[in-house]
């Protein structure tokens, strides 16, 4: 492998600008052979609940492809859309494309993610600035829930659901009783 014959594969985060993306290939000392763009889906708690994600990944495919189209004067270039989950986009991405670098673009990604992509042995560099990370375990353990992302997602909707349904009905018998003893049937 040649500088000129790296494969880059670049994980499109958030709405980064096709033409901010080119630039910044552009401006590599060796520019890419080949570009496989994959834009994750970004699938909001509402969507993900009532499982109506098809809106977010046919966003991510239109992401991507605007991606391909802007970087297709640079390198022979590719994109699909992907998993929700980043990791696991750049999993599926590299099952069909022999990527020598992943590049994340997009401010969407957190301070993590950089270090959880370097388990794939590939040199890993970010567009823009890394996040500073400000959030705690508990942050992000939660934020993993409520992307559907942790095993224990479904036991916690199960759970959470209940309880909700619980204070509902308890709120509920409160006002009738309040109601009956303002009436004085009590």
């Amino acid at each position: 492998m040649t500088a000129a014959g790296v494969n880059l594969l670049v994980l499109l985060l958030g709405d980064t600008p096709p033409r901010r993306l080119r630039d910044a290939i552009a401006a590599r000392t060796a520019p890419p052979a080949r570009i496989h763009v994959v834009a994750p889906a970004i699938v909001g708690p509402l969507d993900w609940l009532a499982t109506a994600e098809d809106t977010a990944y046919q966003q991510a495919e239109v992401r991507a492809f605007e991606a391909e189209w802007t970087l297709a004067d640079q390198a022979q270039a590719e994109g699909e859309a992907g998993d929700v989950d980043p990791i696991q986009a750049v999993e599926d991405a590299l099952r069909g494309f022999p990527a020598d670098e992943i590049l994340i673009a997009g401010e969407a990604a957190d301070s993590d993610l950089e270090q959880a992509l370097r388990r794939f042995d590939l040199p890993v560099r970010r567009l823009d600035r890394a996040p500073r990370s400000g959030h705690s375990r508990l942050y992000r353990a939660l934020r993993g829930l409520a992307g559907g992302h942790g095993n224990a997602t479904p036991f916690l909707l199960f759970l959470g659901v209940n309880t909700a349904l619980l204070l509902l009905g308890v709120l509920l018998s409160l006002l009738a009783l309040l109601i009956l003893w303002l009436s004085g049937n009590l």
